[in-house]
């Protein structure tokens, strides 16, 4: 059965009756001869015969009204182009894929997604340092992937121009937008998200050997998401400090809920897990345990991934391989705000009391019952194949002599 999630909003039609001719880069937008030597002369001929209609103008695309994201293909080279996307519809189980309605609705982008598992899918965005002159929350609007994705790109009459892997990144036009795609890629809504310093464990030091801030993760940015189904709440971080650069992925059910080691100066909190303090089973132990599940979860993966991402290797109804979380957060408005999304969503995931819903759960309808329709079950037959059976003769009364 396969799944699907849509933006669902409109998207209008650009009103020119076909997309714009694609010239090449650093084209004047009215004459495709023009160069810069040629500029003044340009200007002076537009000055003396303004009233004249000039032969090679051609329409000025400003890309169609309502159009969502945009996504550049063949980046960097003379061939390179921009295409208008519009609403979006993740589509297929087995083979998961984002089906884009460009900007003259005819034309068809897909973006292949590399594994089957919407958890494996992680959407990156950059911390606020890394662009000082924007507003944090606008860096949601620019959303890439650390490996590279299939693309295909079909126009209008059926061609197709571009079926390659490439690094696929898209430019939001609104921070809503973006959230609700992150959200329908993954199958979790993007609750909320913290710039943070490092993310360290007892496993990834805070520090190296020489005294220099490492950790697993340094300067990222964290995100908390609710799972749509189980309404679960995990939190993920790119480890880029850690072997294999791989998002890392952590259940919230997996810590203690009360935030015992708290540092409100330096914006600082550690994350228990749960059961560390009972459980003294040296390292080796503790990553044997956690090899199976990785494996197992490994096989279900598409066969197009060539790496990346992978969550953490955990077992959904055991505890992390590690004593503790540690997270040092960029701002104190962050950090005050994850304190309050920590207590809601440790507060929310308790009620289950700790046992969360299989894995990759899927329900299936009846093939039996439709609705609207009354089934009646057959009520069974007793008499067949049952025997009558004569009833023993009454004790009061007398028997007749022969």
């Amino acid at each position: 059965m396969a799944a699907s999630s849509s933006s669902g909003s409109s998207f209008t039609s650009s009103s020119l009756g076909r997309p714009p001719t694609y010239g090449q880069p650093y084209a004047s937008p009215i004459d495709s001869t023009w160069t810069p030597i040629s500029g003044a002369s340009t200007i002076s001929a537009l000055t003396s015969e303004a009233s004249a209609p000039h032969a090679s103008l051609h329409p000025l695309d400003l890309g169609p009204p309502g159009y969502q994201a945009t996504i550049t293909l063949f980046e960097n080279t003379p061939n390179e182009r921009t295409v208008y996307l519009g609403p979006w519809e993740v589509v297929g189980s087995e083979q998961r894929r984002v089906l884009w309605q460009c900007s003259y609705q005819s034309e068809l982008l897909e973006h292949f997604l590399p594994s089957d598992v919407p958890a494996d899918i992680f959407p990156h965005t950059l911390h606020g340092r890394h662009r000082p002159y924007t507003d944090p929350c606008e860096l949601e609007l620019f959303i890439s992937f650390r490996e590279p994705h299939r693309v295909r790109y079909t126009t209008g009459e059926g061609v197709v121009i571009h079926d390659h892997l490439t690094e696929v990144k898209y430019d939001f036009t609104t921070v809503e937008s973006s959230l609700r795609f992150q959200g329908d890629v993954r199958r979790k809504d993007l609750v909320d998200y913290y710039d943070v310093d490092v993310v360290w464990s007892d496993v990834h030091g805070r520090t190296d050997g020489f005294g220099n801030v490492r950790g697993m993760g340094l300067v990222q940015r964290l995100k908390l998401w609710r799972d749509r189904y189980s309404t679960y709440h995990s939190l993920t971080v790119f480890a880029n400090r850690a072997g294999g650069r791989q998002y890392r992925e952590y259940e919230i059910h997996n810590f203690e809920g009360e935030l015992r080691n708290r540092d409100d100066r330096h914006r600082q909190v550690r994350l228990t897990v749960r059961g560390s303090r009972r459980c003294s089973a040296p390292d080796s132990a503790s990553r044997s345990r956690f090899a199976l599940p990785h494996r197992m979860r490994s096989r279900v993966r598409s066969g197009s991934q060539s790496g990346g991402s992978l969550s953490e290797a955990t077992s959904s109804f055991g505890s992390l391989d590690m004593k503790y979380l540690g997270i040092q957060f960029s701002k104190r408005e962050d950090y005050r705000k994850f304190i309050e999304g920590w207590v809601m969503a440790h507060s929310s995931d308790s009620e289950f009391h700790g046992i969360p819903f299989p894995p990759h759960h899927v329900e299936l309808p009846s093939p039996q019952i439709l609705p609207g329709e009354m089934w009646e079950l057959p009520s069974p037959d007793i008499t067949r194949g049952l025997q009558p059976v004569a009833e023993p003769p009454d004790s009061s009364e007398s028997v007749s002599p022969t």
